[in-house]
């Protein structure tokens, strides 16, 4: 059995990472339901495809059938997402490094709902992001430490309740055990200004958007 290192899990959403998302060949491919046609597109095989599968075309199963592809089918009334779902069984895998794209479309309460996943308390300890159209999400509720480039936009939000004693390097406006709002913007539009930033929380938990410009970062020169 192939030794897999990463899991990257395509949702239904729009997907605009061809041009960067780095596929290796130690990647655990999963289609989340519709995010099949993502796959398909790139002319790549799904090890899993999970879902109530509603999205997925009958030509399309029926090549992933003919191929050989695992599926797991799901009624589609359930008290979980198809993404959520996806994320959960990739962590009884015993995966820690995940990658989730095209988690973004037409509908403002699936984005909300598929950014939400992240602060998954069974995540902890796990290196999980969203790679979204040259933006990487994080949830952060300690410390992450990451690369980029001058001039990279990085936003912090804070999620659920206020997050306390934020402190950053390698920003233009440095946060020092500041208080970040859900309801105000401060965390929004900072600028980096070096190759390296960090950011730490006392308490709370936000998600950190690096959102990158430069063609020449890729996602996975992110992670320090």
């Amino acid at each position: 059995m192939k030794n897999f290192k990463r899991a990257i899990l395509f949702a239904n959403g729009d997907f605009k990472e061809h041009t960067s998302l780095v596929i290796r060949d130690d990647d655990f491919l999963v289609a989340v339901d519709g995010g099949l046609r993502h796959l398909i597109t790139l002319q790549l095989t799904p090890h899993l495809i999970i879902g109530d599968l509603d999205s997925v075309t009958p030509q399309d199963l029926d090549l992933c059938i003919h191929w050989g592809v695992e599926i797991q089918r799901f009624p589609p009334k359930k008290d979980q997402t198809d993404l959520e779902l996806a994320v959960l069984e990739v962590l009884r895998r015993g995966f820690t490094d995940i990658l989730i794209t095209a988690v973004t479309g037409g509908r403002l309460d699936h984005t909300v709902g598929n950014l939400a996943i992240l602060a998954l308390p069974q995540l902890s300890g796990t290196y999980t992001r969203i790679v979204e159209n040259g933006t990487t999400i994080y949830h952060v509720n300690d410390q992450i430490d990451f690369e980029t480039y001058p001039g990279a936009l990085v936003s912090l939000l804070p999620w659920g309740d206020a997050v306390t004693g934020v402190n950053t390097s390698g920003l233009q406006y440095a946060l020092n055990d500041a208080i970040l709002y859900p309801w105000r913007t401060l965390g929004l539009s900072n600028v980096a200004t070096c190759s390296q930033v960090s950011v730490s929380v006392k308490s709370g938990q936000l998600f950190l958007f690096h959102i990158r410009e430069n063609p020449a970062i890729s996602e996975e020169e992110n992670r320090v």
